[in-house]
């Protein structure tokens, strides 16, 4: 099975919390913030990362958030490379190398992943090209994480043995809550496109309410499938929204999914009638409901048909369970190596704090899948990070902003 182990900074995307620091470092030192056996990171290295992190993400971080920032990138850099260092040691310890071709399949699955999907990759170069730290690094940060993920499955998934008792229980367990959720009475709902015109800082509500009404007369006096196919068009050329790759077919939603005036246009209007624009708080919309569903009670038919299509494979269940048991053994695996190469770990864990934007709570709306690529579903061992840090300090837990 093969166990995914991101140490690169864009793929790692920061998510470890909390600090790393060789227990042999002189605390006066200028130069060598941390040393793993030959392996020294310097004061000069950590700062150009970390300038180049910002410069590169400075348009999501805000201003009075900068220092914070700073601060809890530095954090990140050097726990990353304590990390990265020793897993490397060990792999190279036990004879292990990454060719070419095991590199150019790592990034194959990876693309195909996520095919389809807006923004997504379509070389390894794609994959690298927003390294914030540029793409040369961001190679060799994939090579070296192929290399960990060989050591990882060699060393520790390899040796994991599932429980079919496990793998029952869960799967029981998942069967359970998908049948308590078919059998909850549904609400009325419907079934509605649309086409977003987006207003913002680049549109304004003059020009949104123009464009609307343009594609309003192009729609205007059609019915029936002529009106129905028009509106896929003119959805998948011109909306705004991420519906437009399907037409503007939002499926179908129940009272108060929707932003209110959304909601209220949806719920008024007839099946396959066009109605004239509606404003929200996204921008300008056409709506063209195609389906109203009665309130219903589900039959135990339907919680069978519910069960029967989404229950899991046992397969899948099988391969979740082994998933968690590798990221256990991995956290204990890196904690006892921490440990035995100098690095003091604390009682457990902290959460990082989280930043507060200060900005208003975005109203539900429309827009509810995001554009952005996603990583793909794999067993993760950094998805729960150890926590190091020097002996007899305390590291603040600092606001990610710095985040993909």
């Amino acid at each position: 099975m093969k166990v995914k182990l991101i140490v690169g900074v864009a793929m790692a995307a920061l998510a470890c919390a909390g600090q790393a620091q060789k227990a042999s470092v002189a605390a006066d030192s200028k130069d060598v913030v941390v040393t793993v056996g030959d392996a020294k990171l310097t004061r000069a290295q950590l700062d150009a990362d970390v300038a180049k992190f910002i410069e590169a993400r400075k348009a999501q971080i805000p201003a009075a958030q900068l220092e914070q920032a700073k601060s809890y990138l530095a954090m990140q850099f050097r726990q990353q490379f304590v990390t990265k260092t020793l897993l490397l040691n060990e792999a190279k310890k036990k004879g292990l190398v990454v060719t070419d071709d095991e590199v150019a399949t790592r990034a194959n699955e990876i693309i195909k992943a996520n095919q389809g999907r807006p923004g997504a990759p379509a070389t390894l170069d794609d994959l690298l090209a927003k390294h914030p730290l540029g793409i040369e690094r961001a190679r060799v940060e994939f090579k070296d994480s192929v290399l960990i993920n060989k050591f990882v499955d060699q060393e520790i998934a390899s040796k994991i043995k599932v429980d079919p008792a496990e793998v029952k229980k869960q799967y029981d367990a998942v069967v359970s809550n998908i049948a308590q959720r078919a059998k909850a009475p549904q609400g009325e709902r419907v079934r509605a496109s649309h086409i977003l015109v987006k207003t913002d800082a680049k549109k304004t509500a003059d020009a949104a309410k123009k464009e609307i009404d343009a594609l309003y007369a192009q729609l205007k006096g059609l019915s029936g499938d002529a009106l129905a196919k028009k509106f896929a068009d003119l959805a998948k050329e011109k909306s705004d929204c991420p519906s437009k790759a399907k037409g503007g077919d939002l499926g179908a939603f129940g009272h108060g999914q929707m932003v209110p005036e959304f909601d209220k246009a949806a719920f008024a209007q007839e099946i396959g009638k066009l109605y004239e624009p509606v404003k929200t708080s996204f921008g300008w919309h056409l709506v063209l409901v195609t389906e109203k569903i009665p309130a219903s009670t589900p039959s135990e038919a339907d919680v069978q048909k519910a069960v029967a299509a989404q229950a899991p494979k046992l397969a899948d269940v099988e391969r979740r369970v082994k998933n968690q048991q590798i990221q256990k053994s991995f956290q204990s695996y890196l904690q006892g190596l921490l440990k035995a190469n100098g690095f003091e770990l604390p009682a457990g864990p902290r959460p990082a704090a989280k930043a507060k934007s200060g900005k208003a709570k975005t109203a539900k709306g429309v827009e509810s899948k995001p554009v952005e690529v996603k990583p793909a579903k794999r067993a993760s061992v950094e998805s729960k990070p150890v926590e190091v840090k020097p002996a007899g300090k305390d590291a603040k837990a600092v606001p990610a902003n710095a985040k993909k």
